[in-house]
């Protein structure tokens, strides 16, 4: 097939990469003298002796200069689009309960779509577009997207560190329908709001889906502390099967509103706090001791020149949740920066119980929930470390 994208040429020796499947192709593996593009778009990715890799987006200003949504021969029309959304529309009835009416339906590159993000709240769609190459793509992949999922409306919400990492401007958007200001979905038998086109990444934060249910069923007949609580979904999941008591924290004075209203809506009102806090300055300040800890912080590690600032505040924010654990208790601790992998999680986890001077095993190492899969030829999406401690 003849695409009629602009080419770029991988310099000699620089094709293993993209023919382990790899979707990012950065700026020191492109030939500049041998490659066509010149602006955002398209493009048909081939060697240095001119064989077919792939095609994907190009981005002049970013250090990931391709991202390849197709290693077959063909364009990235509605078509293209239309069967991909219909395979993860596929994947998610599958892996989402049918009771819960709040997931992600687009994972970038976990489905093989770089750059688009998309999130159902039942009917209603947040997108985000994280790169210029998908935002000029719209034509193409929003009819798509209306044909397959047939959502009510759909919201373009830029994530502004994307958009400042790629170098690109975009605007938020109502692109179809006309979106509610709250939304109203199901998880795990609660009934939750969001305000749509406000807070943080789309609205709500579906990864945890399965964490939360883990945690609620810890927490019954307990005590519970939900750092970072947001819109309440820990704390809320807790108090739905039963514990004694919940306090949730956040900064935000707007997510601290949501949980309380979400607490009423569920009659939850009775058993759980909501604070508008530091959750260091909680923790530290509290001399409760409580049965199960939640600690969800957001990313402290935007770039690797931030892990060790980032290394240190994990640990110092994990040290307290730890001290204030009672005896026999539980901590949830969490990251989801990227830059912070596995093995360095572990190692802050191990410098806070020692600090801390507790006696810690591993229950469990968790990720996201399925619903937002991690392709296999690009680990770098797995960026969601949830570790689960006993304190004896």
């Amino acid at each position: 097939m003849t695409l009629n994208y602009p080419i770029v040429r991988l310099l000699p020796g620089k094709e293993a990469l993209a023919a382990s499947r790899h979707p990012w192709i950065f700026d020191g593996a492109l030939d500049p003298k041998r490659s066509e593009a010149k602006e955002a778009g398209p493009v048909v990715v081939q060697t240095a002796q001119g064989a077919f890799v792939g095609v994907g987006t190009f981005n002049p200003g970013s250090a990931i200069r391709v991202r390849v949504l197709s290693f077959a021969p063909r364009p990235l029309d509605e078509d293209f689009f239309a069967e991909a959304f219909a395979r993860a529309a596929a994947l998610r009835a599958t892996v989402v309960p049918k009771s819960d009416t709040g997931y992600r339906l687009v994972n970038a590159e976990g489905d093989h779509l770089p750059g688009l993000i998309a999130d159902w709240f039942d009917g209603h769609l947040m997108v985000q577009v994280g790169t210029p190459g998908m935002a000029g793509l719209q034509d193409a992949w929003l009819p798509a997207l209306l044909r397959t999922a047939r959502p009510r409306s759909v919201w373009l919400k830029p994530d502004q560190h994307l958009v400042n990492r790629e170098r690109f401007e975009l605007l938020r958007a109502v692109l179809h329908g006309e979106p509610p200001e709250v939304a109203t979905f199901q998880e795990n038998g609660l009934t939750l709001q969001v305000t749509l086109g406000s807070g943080q990444k789309t609205g709500y934060f579906f990864d945890q889906r399965d964490n939360r249910a883990l945690v609620a069923r810890l927490c019954q007949g307990r005590s519970m502390f939900d750092g970072f609580c947001y819109h309440g979904g820990f704390a809320l999941a807790a108090a739905r099967l039963g514990a004694a008591r919940v306090v949730g924290v956040d900064r935000s004075e707007a997510a601290i509103e949501t949980a309380r209203a979400n607490a009423l809506a569920n009659e939850l009102s009775h058993t759980t706090t909501f604070i508008e806090a530091s959750v260091g300055d909680a923790l530290r300040q509290t001399s409760e001791l409580f049965d199960v800890v939640v600690l969800d912080p957001p990313a402290l590690a935007k770039k690797r020149q931030h892990l060790d600032q980032a290394a240190r505040a994990y640990k110092d924010l994990f040290m307290w949740g730890l001290k204030r654990l009672a005896p026999g208790g539980f901590l949830l601790a969490c990251s989801c920066s990227a830059a912070v992998d596995a093995k360095l999680f572990d190692q802050i986890l191990f410098a806070a119980a020692k600090d801390a001077s507790r006696t810690a095993s591993v229950l469990a190492r968790r990720g996201a929930a399925p619903d937002h899969p991690v392709s296999l030829y690009h680990p770098q999406g797995e960026y969601l470390k949830v570790v689960l401690l006993y304190v004896s």
